[in-house]
């Protein structure tokens, strides 16, 4: 019987003791870098022992001795950054800055590197654009999103169009720090009964000057439906832009790889044609003879020839 109250106790005690302990404590350990890697002669790896806080880092944060750093980006998960750089030699490098994990604690760091030299060929591309093709009720707070495979040159100008053209100026271009994705921000709200296309055209460069060869595009309704016919057509030419052309509407639609394009506009009679860049030089080489074309009809082909003055895919909107 005593044994059996002594059990008791312990237990009664060992319970009443368990309410006043302290919760497991929170990670107070700071991330840690564990290893750089110069990917290539402009790029430059760093892999944490932890996942990151993205929104606590400061990409102002992280210098290189001797080497301008041109952007920062995020890796293949939030233990990776990638540092982005003017081109290296090879020779050591050293690097420091400030980070956080996701449990809010912060982790100085200096590491050094040797420099690669080895030149990146992969041209860059565009790995998603927003809104989605066919979007509807977009007429407040409209925002065009592009965001590509690596950081671009920002230096250098984007070859786009907005449609109508008239609308363009209400849309301001915003990069995001990374140089990895930008935005076109509209000033204002738009009107109903308005169909907007949105065509970035290929031309836009890596930070080793590699040319990206993919357009982004896309193309929604202010309105609440979108009433129209879908087109179909085919080239001979591998990227290029077709233009459609009506008294009261106006479309853009990339010719893909393969020499296809797919747009949905309002039915009715347009003049179309095409234009092609085929060297990635801005002027365009070859233009196709202007085609009526009823979309009742909803394919058509176009034949391209030598353009004889050769102009900026923006200079042949109507």
């Amino acid at each position: 019987m005593k044994r059996y109250l002594l059990s008791a106790c312990l237990l009664l005690l060992c319970g009443h003791c368990a309410k006043k302990m302290l919760p497991p404590s929170p990670d107070r350990f700071p991330p840690h870098i564990v290893e750089v890697n110069a990917r290539t002669r402009v790029q430059v790896e760093l892999v944490f022992d932890e996942e990151l806080d993205p929104a606590r880092f400061v990409p102002e944060s992280v210098s290189i001795t001797g080497l301008r750093i041109r952007g920062i980006s995020r890796g293949r998960d939030r233990m990776r950054i990638l540092v982005w750089t003017e081109p290296q030699s090879h020779q050591r490098y050293f690097l420091q800055g400030v980070v956080w994990d996701m449990a809010g604690n912060p982790g100085r760091f200096r590491a050094s590197f040797l420099g690669s030299n080895r030149i990146d060929t992969i041209s860059p591309r565009v790995v998603a654009v927003s809104p989605a093709s066919g979007s509807v009720n977009l007429w407040r707070g409209v925002r065009i999103i592009i965001r590509f495979s690596e950081p671009v040159d920002t230096s250098l100008p984007l070859n786009y169009m907005i449609v109508p053209e008239e609308f363009e100026t209400l849309f301001h271009r915003v990069w995001e720090p990374n140089w990895q994705e930008v935005n076109f921000v509209c000033r204002d709200s738009i009107g109903p009964g308005k169909v907007f296309y949105f065509l970035l055209n290929p031309g836009f460069q890596d930070l080793e000057n590699n040319i990206g060869l993919t357009p982004a595009w896309t193309y929604w309704t202010t309105d609440s439906v979108f009433e129209g016919v879908t087109v179909k057509g085919k080239t001979v030419v591998h990227r290029g832009t077709v233009f459609f052309d009506q008294e009261k509407t106006k479309a853009v639609a990339p010719i893909l790889a393969d020499g296809s394009f797919e747009v949905k506009v309002p039915a009715g009679v347009y003049s179309v044609f095409g234009v092609s860049d085929t060297n990635s030089d801005g002027l365009v080489d070859l233009i196709s003879l202007p085609v009526e074309f009823n979309t009742a009809s909803e394919s058509l082909k176009l034949i391209m020839v030598p353009e004889s003055v050769p102009r900026r895919v923006n200079d042949y909107r109507r």
